[in-house]
C-alpha cells in the first residue's frame, strides 16, 4: 500500500473519531449522558485511528 492511501485512511479515521468525540462533548454540555452505544461507537473509532496510524508508522519505519 502507498503512503498517499494510507495517510488518506488515517485522516478518514480521524475526522469519524473527531466527530464522534464532538457528538459527545456536545452532548455532555446538555447536561445529557452518553448512550452506550455512542460510547462503543466512540471505542471502534478509535480504535481504528490506532489501527491505522500503526500501520502508516510501519510501513514509514520499513522506508527510511
Amino acid at each position: 500500500m502507498d503512503f498517499d492511501e494510507l495517510r488518506r485512511r488515517y485522516e478518514a479515521a480521524f475526522e469519524v473519531y473527531r466527530t464522534h468525540t464532538a457528538n459527545l462533548i456536545e452532548s455532555s454540555k446538555g447536561g445529557r449522558h452518553p448512550t452506550p452505544q455512542e460510547l462503543a461507537a466512540e471505542a471502534e473509532a478509535l480504535y481504528e485511528l490506532t489501527r491505522v496510524r500503526r500501520e502508516l508508522l510501519e510501513a514509514l519505519a520499513r522506508t527510511y
